[in-house]
């Protein structure tokens, strides 16, 4: 294949340099060229001065023979002509109806035509044209026709036509039908049709925005079709996720291919006929005419993110899951299955292991359910990325109710069963379910966080398949497990821990503390959806729950007797649910709660605007450098990310001396402008950094997950230097 590949490069390389069809006369009427007949034919039989009209280069190819189209996808050039035209006429670019993938043996896929095309062009002729002559229209046309073998063919072609502006002009041409069925099947090119890319080291990954898409469409019926010759691997397949009114495409890119495009465009085609174009089969999609035409993610240069290949990318993934360990929103509940390994330090070590697999499954079923629901609702048209679950003030008011609950059961308040802490991970007797939960509580609480390398690979898993994309967080979910499962699968690691003992009661209420910070961080949270009228109903629940669970404690004792642990039972339960109801956000709460404005210095003495597209695009169209910082309240590595940079007077006053238009991209609560910003910069959660510099045409800079000072002032030095926003700090 390679050879082959090497030998039609060779050959198109010696018959481009040749002249087109040098050395003949030009021949009105079809020519019998090697393997097509060429004719030069018209829509009017014609012309009045200043008309346009359509003249079209016409190849009519033997039987399994093809011509290409302007992409010939893995071996194949495109028709040319060379106009040769009477003076003050002027002629278009051909134009290119949709194509057909068309394999040749041993593996290729070529796009092109097969039997009769027509390439089309508009002519307009000039309107001082005198009328009571014949005009000769010339053209120098080439192809190449391929079956087994290729075989180019060249024609000087002609075709007269007279000038008239009499009722003689109105007469069609013979070929008008043909014509106008060829300009009939060129793709439309919908005004409202947006097209984004994302250019990474194996694959290209397109985002098509265009009304005319519903759930209705048949992805195995879709092509993409892209123009750029040698981007693609047009043999590899394509994959498609279909929202309402976006389409995501994901294709591999040519090995052959170097360098980074800067453009894509192409034909998306449906077999089924778009309903939107009343069954047109094919639109046109240009990511120039959506930068061209002003729209609002244009200017975000979103093309700029860092590039990444699958495998990479499932690398990354397991890495950022490590990693997620070390978070302080996942700390609280790994903490207590630390704890649950010391207790077992003296059992059956299969036992251990089994109880290390049953954390590692639920914190693989917990992956698995929220990415298959993200990929769900996304593919439904919603504008979801990582950690979407804390902007629902329910979400947000369950895990404060399971970490306060936990946070009780830790202090003694009460107990799950005959152990205080069975719930919480300390596992004994058959307690698989206590691992299998704490697996599921760890995920839970891992989800707002972000961290090193989870950020690109979450944002490339979902520009994926879904099956792909699965894969990608079935690899974080590992990565996030496997320091449980290695201890529990080397039981001489366990056995180094300190042996179990009194002091254990001790450090389970000590616990309680990290879980209680954690309910801390969750009201604060709870604050930005109810507000503080709504956050005094949270908390009173809050106290409510807590008396439901002392009188479980107290009186739902084994001491007890049976009738008076039912009563107390149902008395809890009772003022469990009170409290429960009043946890929980109204409507009314969540409704009267507007988002928060920026606008005014914050604490660290920085004024924010809050993000748009548009203002970015404004100010860089300005020339000033613009620094964007996409947080959420609900994200502790946004918060420690702020702390450490802009307690900094270095920093602060270097953003100033730039004039650094500062920018917050708020994503507490959903936001879809926001979340397709994240997406156009290839990421699909928060913390993200992003600097552009002062030049308009500028790509932006994409900082790390974890700041420092220094990574800052580095970033701004480049910008007062060179400016040059391509290289990215990751």
């Amino acid at each position: 294949m390679q050879y082959f590949r090497t030998t039609i490069k060779l050959f198109a390389a010696i018959w481009l340099l040749s002249p087109l069809s040098s050395g003949q006369e030009f021949q009105e009427g079809p020519v019998d060229a090697d393997q097509a007949i060429a004719e030069l034919v018209a829509d009017v039989a014609a012309i009045r001065p200043g008309q346009t009209f359509d003249v079209a280069l016409r190849l009519e190819l033997d039987p399994h023979w093809h011509a290409y189209w302007k992409n010939p996808g893995d071996a194949g050039l495109a028709p040319r002509v060379e106009w040769v035209l009477p003076e003050g006429f002027e002629a278009a670019e051909l134009e290119f109806g949709a194509p057909e993938r068309i394999v040749t043996p041993p593996d290729f896929i070529s796009y092109g035509y097969e039997g009769e095309v027509f390439f089309l062009s508009k002519i307009t002729a000039p309107s001082n044209l005198p009328t009571g002559q014949t005009i000769s229209l010339k053209a120098k046309a080439d192809w190449l026709a391929c079956e087994q073998m290729c075989i180019p063919g060249k024609a000087n072609l002609a075709l007269s036509l007279p000038v008239s502006d009499t009722g003689e002009t109105l007469a069609p041409s013979p070929w008008a039908d043909k014509i106008a069925a060829a300009r009939e099947a060129l793709p439309a090119a919908p005004e409202d049709a947006v097209l984004s890319f994302q250019s990474l080291d194996a694959a290209v990954s397109a985002n098509i925005e265009w009304p005319g898409f519903d759930e209705s469409i048949a992805i195995d019926k879709l092509y993409f079709y892209v123009e750029e010759e040698g981007l693609i691997n047009s043999a590899a397949p394509q994959n498609f996720l279909v929202g309402d009114s976006s389409l995501i495409v994901s294709m591999e890119k040519s090995e052959y291919y170097e360098g980074a495009p800067t453009r894509l465009s192409g034909v998306l085609h449906y077999e089924n006929g778009f309903a939107a174009l009343d069954g047109a089969k094919a639109i046109f999609v240009d990511s120039d005419r959506a930068a061209s035409s002003g729209g609002p993610l244009a200017a975000l240069g979103g093309g700029a993110a860092l590039e990444l290949g699958f495998f990479q990318a499932l690398m990354f993934a397991f890495v950022g899951g490590m990693i997620l360990n070390l978070m302080p929103c996942v700390f609280p509940v790994l903490s207590i299955k630390v704890l649950g390994f010391v207790q077992q330090s003296g059992e059956d070590p299969k036992k251990i292991q089994s109880h290390g697999f049953a954390f590692g499954g639920g914190v693989l079923l917990s992956f698995w359910a929220l990415a298959g629901a993200l990929i769900a609702l996304r593919a439904g048209g919603e504008s979801l990325g990582w950690g979407f679950q804390l902007q629902s003030p329910y979400f947000v008011g369950a895990l404060l109710l399971i970490m306060f609950l936990f946070g009780l059961s830790l202090t003694g308040v009460f107990e799950m069963g005959t152990s205080a802490i069975s719930l919480a991970g300390k596992v004994k007797g058959e307690g698989y379910g206590s691992s299998f939960f704490s697996g599921i509580l760890a995920t839970a609480v891992a989800t707002p966080c972000t961290g090193p390398f989870m950020g690109p690979a979450l944002g490339f898993a979902l520009t994926l398949s879904a099956f792909q994309s699965m894969t990608v967080f079935t690899f974080l979910a590992l990565g996030m497990a496997a320091p449980y499962l290695i201890l529990s699968s080397f039981p001489k690691l366990i056995d180094k821990l300190p042996r179990p003992g009194a002091w254990m009661e001790t450090f389970k209420q000590v616990m309680s503390f990290p879980m209680f910070a954690t309910c801390v961080w969750l009201i604060w949270l709870m604050g930005a959806h109810v507000g503080n009228d709504g956050l005094i109903m949270v908390l009173g629940g809050l106290l409510v729950v807590s008396i439901g669970a002392w009188i479980y404690g107290h009186w739902a004792t084994p001491v007890k007797s049976v009738s008076t642990r039912r009563l107390a039972t149902i008395v809890a339960l009772a003022v469990g649910v009170v409290g429960i109801w009043m946890l929980m956000p109204s409507e009314e709460a969540t409704a009267a709660v507007a988002a928060e404005e920026a606008g005014g210095p914050d604490k660290y003495g920085v004024t924010w605007q809050s993000f748009s597209p548009e203002l970015v695009a404004a100010a860089r169209a300005e020339g000033k450098p613009v620094f964007i910082d996409f947080t959420a309240k609900w994200c502790l590595t946004c918060k420690a990310n702020k702390a450490v940079i802009f307690s900094s007077d270095e920093v602060k006053r270097r953003f100033e001396e730039l004039g650094v238009v500062m920018v917050r991209g708020d994503w507490t609560k959903r936001n879809p402008v926001i979340t397709e910003a994240l997406e156009s910069y290839g990421r699909s959660g928060v913390p993200l950094y992003v600097l552009y510099d002062g030049r308009p045409s500028s790509k932006p800079q994409i900082l790390p997950e974890l700041l420092n000072p220094g990574i800052v002032l580095e970033a701004l030095e480049s910008v007062s230097a060179s400016g040059d926003g391509s290289v990215a700090l990751q």
